[in-house]
Formats: C-alpha cells, sequence, structure tokens
C-alpha cells in the first residue's frame, strides 16, 4: 500500500517539476544556460511586461526578468533584463525599448558598440526608446491633413463649375460665329491682301539691292580699319611721349640758364660782350677799309700802337 502511495506521490512531483519547469521555459527561462542580470533605467516602458525578449541583432538572449517603478527617482522605471552569461557587454551598449511587431509587442534590442570596458553583473546600461510605428504616424500626419484641405479644395472647385457647362458650350458658339466672321472678311479682301503681300515683297527687294549696293563701302571701311588696326599706334604715341619728355628737358634746361642757348636767354653779360665784339669788328673792318697799308706793310706803323681807331 505504501509503495503504491509512494509511486503515485513521485508521479505527482514528476509531474509537478516538469509543468513548473516547462512553463519556465516557455516563459523564456533556459536552465542550461547561466544568466546575468543587468539594469535599464526609462522614463516609460511603454507597455513592457515581464518575460518580454531581450534580442541583438534579431536573436534572443535574454528576457525582462523584473519591472519596478521608483518614485524616489522621479517616478522612473528600472528593468531588469536576464541575459546570457556568454553575451559580453560594453560600456557602450545601449538597451533600445521598440515593438517586437505590429501588434504592439514590446521587446528590448541591444545595440553593442565597440567592447572597450566589459560590464559586469548588476551594471546599468545605456537606456533608449524607438518610436518606430508611431513616429512614422506622426510623420505621416502632416502630410495627411495636407491631403484633405487638398481634397477639399477640389470639391470646392468641382461645386464652383456646376453650371458653367452651359456657359462654355455659348462661349464656344459665339467663337465658331467670329471665326466664321474673320473667314469671310478674308475671302472679301483676299485680292487685297495680296497685292499688300506682292507690294511688300517690292519693298524688300529694293531694300535687299540697296544693301548690296553698300556691300563695297562697307568692305572699304573695313580695309581702312584693317589698316589702322595694322598701324603700330602705340609705338608711335611712346615715341612722341618721349621726344616730348626731351623737349620739355630742354627748355626746363634753357629756363635755368644751362648752354649756350640758356646764357643767351638768361646771362646778358654774354649778349654785352657778343655786341661789343661785333662792334669792335665793326670798327676793325672800317679801318682796314680807310687805312689798308697798316696792314699790308711788311712792318706796319714802326713801334706804333694804333689806338683809338675811329671810323
Amino acid at each position: 500500500m505504501r509503495t503504491k502511495e509512494f509511486k503515485i506521490g513521485l508521479i505527482a512531483l514528476a509531474a509537478g517539476l516538469t509543468l513548473y519547469f516547462g512553463f519556465s521555459y516557455l516563459k523564456g527561462s533556459d536552465f542550461m544556460n547561466k544568466e546575468i542580470s543587468y539594469y535599464v533605467v526609462y522614463d516609460n516602458v511603454d507597455g513592457l511586461t515581464k518575460s518580454n525578449p531581450v534580442i541583438i541583432n534579431g536573436l534572443t538572449v535574454g528576457k525582462v526578468k523584473n519591472i519596478q517603478l521608483r518614485q524616489d527617482f522621479n517616478n522612473q522605471v528600472v528593468v531588469e533584463l536576464a541575459i546570457n552569461s556568454e553575451i559580453i557587454l560594453g560600456d557602450s551598449t545601449i538597451a533600445e525599448l521598440s515593438n517586437a511587431d505590429l501588434l504592439g509587442s514590446k521587446a528590448i534590442r541591444l545595440k553593442i558598440g565597440p567592447i572597450v570596458d566589459p560590464l559586469e553583473s548588476n551594471d546599468t546600461l545605456k537606456a533608449s526608446m524607438d518610436r518606430g510605428l508611431t513616429e512614422y504616424l506622426d510623420n505621416v500626419q502632416p502630410i495627411t491633413d495636407n491631403l484633405n484641405v487638398t481634397i477639399r479644395r477640389i470639391n470646392e472647385i468641382l461645386l464652383g463649375l456646376q453650371g458653367s457647362g452651359e456657359k462654355i458650350t455659348n462661349t464656344i458658339s459665339e467663337l465658331e460665329i467670329t471665326l466664321k466672321g474673320i473667314n469671310e472678311v478674308l475671302n472679301e479682301n483676299k485680292q487685297g491682301f495680296a497685292l499688300a503681300i506682292n507690294s511688300t515683297n517690292e519693298v524688300l527687294i529694293n531694300v535687299n539691292n540697296k544693301i548690296n549696293k553698300l556691300d563695297p563701302i562697307f568692305k572699304k571701311a573695313g580695309s581702312v580699319m584693317d589698316s589702322l588696326n595694322n598701324l603700330d599706334l602705340s609705338g608711335t604715341l611712346i615715341d612722341i611721349q618721349d621726344l616730348m619728355k626731351e623737349l620739355k628737358q630742354t627748355i626746363t634746361a634753357i629756363n635755368q640758364g644751362q648752354g649756350t642757348m640758356g646764357q643767351l636767354i638768361m646771362n646778358d653779360s654774354l649778349y654785352i660782350n657778343l655786341n661789343q665784339l661785333l662792334l669792335d669788328l665793326d670798327k676793325l673792318t672800317l679801318h682796314f677799309n680807310q687805312y689798308p697799308k697798316d696792314f699790308l706793310k711788311p712792318l706796319g706803323r714802326e713801334n706804333k700802337k694804333m689806338k683809338g681807331l675811329q671810323p
């Protein structure tokens, strides 16, 4: 009897353990691997619950172990993560709270950066939130509003066009009548238009002939311009400028009394001496004309000097 009770108890215990471990396994617990706890602090967990997965590059490496509201820390939420001990996290790792699927299930995605300083058990990870579909809807909302406004305006335009069909038809009819009148006028004045066109052609021909006669003149003018272009005008101007500079320097030197010309103009003594020389030469010529013997005799006047020559 006791043997049967023992067997029943053993079976019940085994069933209980199987149920417990099976339920824990379904919740994400892996009894074969050891887990390390890390913490993340969020301002808002946005519906995150225990046993939500912790994911790295699409692979589940842990789960949310516990969630606690800390009113002593400005009502922030502390989330405890149980992560496989084989996963090494660094101080640059970011725990991003995001949507796991389109139904709104939450998950924490780990973004592992360069592992310079590995974290220890119970260290705190950096927190961030991925708005996901909410952010997308927020970005789409202005476009939707603008589209609604555009549709409303199109409806207003279509309502305003109601009853305009008859006006458009009347306008087209009046336009057809006007075109018919223009055609009739053109047909009646066809000959006059032809004469006017012929006269215009004759005028254009005469103008063309006049222009052809002007072509030789334009060609000669072009050759003259080419000749002027070929002249070394710049060199000539430079020579003229040099000549003017030299002439200016000469005039300046004369005004300053430099050279013979300057002495003649600026110095009276030279003029007086030259005038006296000319007078003496004139007296000598007159004396020679009156008394040639004084110059032609072999000895001239004996031991006498000619003094006081008078003309």
